[in-house]
């Protein structure tokens, strides 16, 4: 194994640990000690990789969103209709943050933190903003199967901004005030914001 993927893989084992602890802590009570502990690591170890918390905190939520916007790509890959790609994102988007409370966890961790960090805000809008491209790209080429006549005002970006909302708080909500909310129809209705 090469020096550098070495590095990465010890990078990786990190930031797991650290996802985990966001999964069951409040970002603020977790120390750098906490998560080298979790990692198997010492302190001095971790700070060889990652020199600051906001360090090992901008690359958890570069590898964080990657992996979300990654994830959500490949399941769209191959010849598939714009309708086929509205209606899988709608369920990749369900499970993901609807299903998943541990990343609604996280986000509100990172939001949080956020608001306590340029450098952290920086990075949230930059995933807000990636997610928000793909949706608007999975809504234009949708539209363009629909008839003329059932073609909406709003623009691409309203449709795309609003399925995101509707996905990303119903997870934050669920997370915190679980309610008996049928699936399906979630995704009904997020599939048909994505048909414009």
């Amino acid at each position: 194994m090469k020096k550098q993927e070495k590095i990465q893989k010890k990078k990786t084992l990190i930031l797991e640990a650290l996802k985990r602890l966001l999964q069951n802590n409040v970002y603020s009570r977790i120390t750098v000690q906490d998560v080298a502990d979790e990692a198997g690591f010492s302190k001095g170890g971790l700070l060889h990789y990652f020199p600051t918390k906001e360090d090992m905190y901008i690359e958890f939520m570069e590898y964080l969103f990657n992996s979300i916007n990654d994830e959500h790509r490949n399941i769209l890959k191959g010849n598939l209709h714009s309708k086929a790609k509205a209606s899988i994102s709608a369920m990749y988007g369900v499970e993901r943050f609807f299903l998943d409370p541990s990343t609604a966890k996280v986000l509100i961790n990172l939001i949080l933190y956020a608001y306590e960090d340029e450098k952290i805000m920086v990075r949230l809008k930059e995933f807000i903003r990636r997610h928000l491209e793909l949706y608007k790209t999975i809504i234009n080429e949708a539209r363009e199967d629909l008839p003329q006549r059932r073609k909406t005002d709003f623009d691409a970006e309203f449709h795309a901004r609003i399925a995101q909302i509707l996905m990303i708080s119903a997870g934050l909500f669920e997370s915190i005030d679980p309610l008996p909310i049928d699936n399906l129809n979630l995704i009904r209705y997020i599939i048909s914001i994505f048909r414009g």
